[in-house]
């Protein structure tokens, strides 16, 4: 009868945890409920109103835990531990965040296309290169330049102006059949922040190592005395997409560089900015 008593008690304090969560402390018996941000930038904020101050911004495709809600806003928690509240119509599964990615890709325009700084012929070779570093100047001061950052991009890179962020313009394209997205934050020509996101799962090995070497010029075309070759980067972003948060990155004296694996798009987002 001892041993019957002590389950049932159990029992009945674990249905008193359920029912009375939100005030119990015992949220941790209750089911995870995971989402992913939708929209290219989503607002975190401290309380569930506009008006509230913005405690993180959120880029798509990152993970939020839900532990409140207040239709429409949630209570959520990210993967670096930071809570705040967002609106619900701006996340949504893995699903809703690549429809999303595919459609702001279906809106781009050819009007919008920059110039690509002229480069060298390459000669047609029997085996596969890397793509030669450009011979492009960034501005003297070491700030970052869209131009700069494509040079040496794929020809059918289209970038299209979007809508600016705080004041700062923003431009945003893609190329190898929207397998690599570029997003730029700031003036042209003083750029405070550049994004390249490569698809790097459920894709050929062709596909994988054309990523990776664009990546590679991506980071070369900021950080020239980046020495990494190709294979390198393909192998790197195979590790960091076999782990369930993987990041890395490094920095130098005037810039930042940051690996970030994007769960619902099988993607991984290298961000370099400003140190």
């Amino acid at each position: 009868m001892a041993r019957l008593k002590f389950w049932a008690d159990r029992f009945f304090v674990g249905l008193f945890c359920v029912l009375m969560a939100s005030l119990s402390g015992c949220d941790f018996l209750l089911p995870k409920e995971t989402v992913y941000v939708t929209v290219a930038i989503l607002n975190l904020r401290e309380k569930p109103t506009t008006k509230s101050q913005v405690v993180e911004r959120l880029q798509r495709g990152r993970e939020l835990e839900i532990f409140e809600k207040a239709n429409p806003w949630l209570r959520v928690r990210t993967d670096g531990k930071t809570e705040g509240w967002v609106h619900g119509n701006y996340v949504g599964d893995a699903a809703a965040v690549r429809a999303a990615l595919q459609k702001d890709l279906a809106r781009r325009s050819s009007s919008t296309r920059k110039k690509r700084p002229v480069t060298q012929p390459v000669q047609p070779a029997t085996e596969p290169q890397e793509t030669p570093a450009p011979q492009v100047t960034q501005p003297a001061t070491g700030a970052l330049s869209i131009d700069g950052m494509i040079a040496g991009m794929p020809e059918d890179l289209i970038l299209e102006e979007v809508d600016p962020l705080e004041g700062q313009p923003r431009h945003f394209g893609a190329t190898g059949s929207g397998q690599v997205v570029l997003e730029f934050w700031g003036p042209e020509a003083d750029l405070l922040r550049s994004e390249i996101m490569v698809t790097v799962l459920d894709i050929s090995d062709a596909d994988l190592n054309r990523n990776a070497d664009l990546v590679r010029l991506f980071i070369r075309n900021a950080v020239p005395q980046w020495q990494r070759d190709t294979p390198w980067v393909a192998n790197f972003l195979r590790e960091l997409s076999s782990q369930d948060v993987g990041t890395g990155g490094f920095d130098t004296r005037s810039k930042t560089v940051r690996f970030r694996f994007i769960k619902p798009l099988s993607a991984i987002r290298v961000t370099i900015e400003k140190a």
